[in-house]
């Protein structure tokens, strides 16, 4: 069963380092095809290693990508974290957040996964509230910084920043995906100046009264 496969792994460094190649290997191709679209052999051709030295790790599909989920999802809420602390108001913090996304995704393609297998394992009733994790705690930080944002007065006040949360992560989300379908091989080339140009949107709807938005607070 899903889950199971933790037990599994060698409890030596190359098992680890093992294990931590097959995670990284395999979110990049499911970032690449998605889940539906991979099928093991692919992934055991991407890894390089036989198909019993793979199955030692991981016993099906299912149990690879939950696994991957969970990798990716620490990935990248430790990528983001570090940078927005740099940043001391949480206006600046949001304005911080789609270039850091950005950034992640140039340096870790396999990061475009934890959305991918998200929304298509999510349709799955046994693993709809495991995959949903990773989309929730993204969603609450977000929603977390709209709202101190609001107490200090930088963003306006008259939306609820759960919704906002969703909305600008369904937008980021599905922005990709359709520069996917537009633009196919040239999407990577393409998506960074869309994206900037979904942040200056982002900026001019939740400007507090008198700012000129996120980052440019007097």
């Amino acid at each position: 069963m899903p889950g199971e496969t933790a037990a599994m792994v060698p409890a030596t460094a190359k098992g680890e380092a093992t294990r931590a190649f097959l995670l990284t290997t395999a979110a990049r191709v499911f970032a690449e095809r998605g889940y539906v679209g991979t099928t093991m052999a692919d992934l055991i051709g991407a890894s390089g290693l036989t198909k019993g030295a793979f199955y030692f790790y991981f016993r099906s599909k299912a149990d690879l990508a939950l696994a991957v989920l969970t990798d990716q999802k620490t990935r990248w809420l430790e990528w983001v974290t570090t940078r927005l602390a740099d940043q001391p108001r949480a206006v600046d913090q949001l304005g911080a957040l789609l270039p850091a996304m950005l950034d992640l995704i140039a340096s870790e393609p396999g990061a475009w996964s934890v959305t991918r297998l998200t929304r298509e394992l999510a349709t799955e009733s046994a693993l709809a509230d495991t995959v949903g994790e990773p989309m929730a705690e993204w969603v609450e930080m977000v929603a977390d910084i709209v709202r101190r944002g609001q107490a200090d007065g930088d963003l306006r006040a008259d939306l609820r920043p759960d919704d906002v949360a969703v909305v600008l992560v369904a937008a980021f989300d599905g922005l990709k995906a359709m520069s996917d379908i537009l633009d196919g091989p040239l999407a990577t080339s393409r998506f960074p100046d869309r994206a900037r140009t979904l942040n200056r949107l982002v900026e001019l709807a939740l400007r507090g009264p008198g700012q000129d938005g996120p980052g440019n607070s007097a």
